[in-house]
């Protein structure tokens, strides 16, 4: 009798716990008790496991990152609960229930907490050799790696929601799927260095970098651009970017290739001065370098930035949209221009004159051309524009 009333009672809580919090609350509680696993246990255990961080303070330095990664759990896991709530619920409902979320998350990061400990103390415990320590690291492990699971599976379900409510789910995908693919061959071709630190990724830095490019810059960024995309063409601002017509594409092709083929021309003489070299365009590597490098510019600064410069100024300063079209165009080209300079700064010209020929030659002009066929044509003919600019470039050099 005892038994069965501890049951029902556990069921009504549960319950109840379920009707406070639904999914998006069930998913920031998951996400922020995962994020801390994450990042103050596997990632410092492993660390350890690894030789590459020393036992020294370690449970001080595993709480910071536990905190850390809670934090950061419960922001991605908030965003995801919001956006991906079930049919029927409000955006309002959704942040209640992320708010009680954050309620229960505060006890259910306390159990993550111990199971965080005892992962990042496994090595310590491997070192000792008694059993007690070893259970605890091993309890330490399945309890996390079975909190994960549940903040995955969660997760999924959200995820699933939200992207059946994205109503330029497939046209996204791919772009964000082409930015990756941009991102993990530029970062694989020329390997960046961490700001700051002075440290260059590895490969698999690489591809990490690439996929937190994509999936948290470029990924909300092609979100929200379709999105005021959408709502600009609703308001006649701005051109479709979905498919047209056979002929109009085959014409927006036409006038990429041809813009972009002059634009490379125009700009050897520049480049010649400033480069013995270019890539080889004729190989499959030099092809597809070049073609990434257009996606994302033409992903970032065209399709987001001009497009939520062009819907500020419509929606908000009340500004004629073909200003406004020049006004987006102009501070993208702008922006090409601030995020090239660090590079056009090392190759050291003479003069400033020289300089500022190179700038305008092979940044700006190219970059207002881009973004007037973006305006007129969509993203389609800029893409296009842009990577037969590189590769009319590299093969004339």
């Amino acid at each position: 009798m005892t038994t069965t009333m501890m049951k029902q009672n556990e069921a009504a809580l549960g319950a109840a716990v379920e009707r406070d919090v639904g999914l998006p609350g069930r998913v920031v509680v998951s996400w922020t008790v995962a994020g801390g696993l994450a990042v103050g246990g596997f990632l410092v255990g492993g660390m350890m496991l690894a030789g590459k961080l020393s036992g020294s303070g370690l449970l001080l330095a595993a709480g910071a990152l536990y905190i850390i990664g809670g934090l950061l759990g419960f922001g991605h896991g908030a965003a995801l609960g919001i956006l991906g709530r079930p049919e029927g619920m409000s955006a309002r409902e959704a942040v209640a229930k992320v708010a009680m979320g954050a309620i229960y998350a505060v006890p259910a990061l306390i159990v993550g907490f111990l199971a965080a400990g005892w992962i990042a103390m496994t090595s310590v415990a491997l070192y000792i050799g008694k059993p007690l320590p070893m259970v605890g690291a091993a309890v330490g492990w399945l309890v996390g790696l079975v909190l994960v699971v549940v903040a995955a599976v969660s997760g999924w379900e959200a995820l699933r929601h939200a992207y059946a409510r994205w109503p330029e789910r497939r046209l996204g995908t791919v772009l964000v799927t082409a930015t990756f693919g941009a991102l993990l061959v530029l970062f694989m071709a020329d390997r960046p260095e961490l700001w700051g630190l002075r440290l260059r990724v590895t490969e698999v830095g690489a591809v990490l970098l690439a996929a937190v490019g994509a999936f948290w810059i470029a990924g909300p960024a092609v979100t929200l651009a379709l999105m005021l995309r959408r709502r600009l063409q609703a308001a006649r601002a701005l051109v479709p970017v979905t498919a047209e017509r056979t002929p109009r594409v085959l014409a927006s092709v036409a006038m990429g290739l041809a813009a972009g083929a002059l634009l490379g021309v125009l700009a050897v003489p520049f480049q010649q001065a400033a480069f013995a070299g270019a890539p080889d365009v004729g190989t499959v590597g030099g092809a597809v370098l070049v073609a990434s490098r257009a996606i994302v510019d033409e992903v970032l600064l065209r399709l987001f930035l001009v497009t939520a410069v062009v819907w500020g100024l419509v929606r908000w300063q009340n500004v004629p949209r073909g200003k406004a079209a020049v006004y987006a165009v102009t501070v993208a080209a702008a922006a090409q221009v601030l995020i090239y300079m660090p590079g056009i700064n090392a190759i050291g010209f003479a003069t400033l004159q020289a300089t500022l020929a190179y700038v305008a030659m092979t940044v700006a002009v190219p970059a207002i051309v881009f973004g007037v066929l973006y305006w007129k044509r969509g993203i389609g003919t800029a893409l296009v524009a842009h990577a037969t600019a590189l590769a009319a470039l590299a093969l004339m050099l």
